[in-house]
């Protein structure tokens, strides 16, 4: 997912501040760590909850912005 296909969903994301996808440069933070460290499967609860808190997001947010992440039911994409 490059860096303009991110802002095109944020763009078009319309929940209030809480509920809305992180800013470009969280999200690709978040992204780095996802792809090289983690799966799917990898991503629980407790591993939700501390990546929202590291990053000052809700998990809510955090949620939607895993599901825009995955590529497939094994791994997520990288923002470049």
């Amino acid at each position: 997912m490059t860096s303009n296909d991110y802002l095109e969903v944020y763009a078009n994301d319309q929940e209030d501040r809480y509920h809305h996808l992180p800013k470009l440069d969280i999200a690709i933070k978040i992204s780095r760590i996802l792809s090289k460290r983690f799966t799917v499967k990898d991503i629980d609860l407790n591993r939700r909850e501390m990546l929202a808190d590291k990053f000052n997001i809700t998990d809510y947010s955090l949620s939607k912005l895993l599901k825009a992440l995955q590529s497939d039911d094994y791994c997520y994409d990288m923002i470049h």
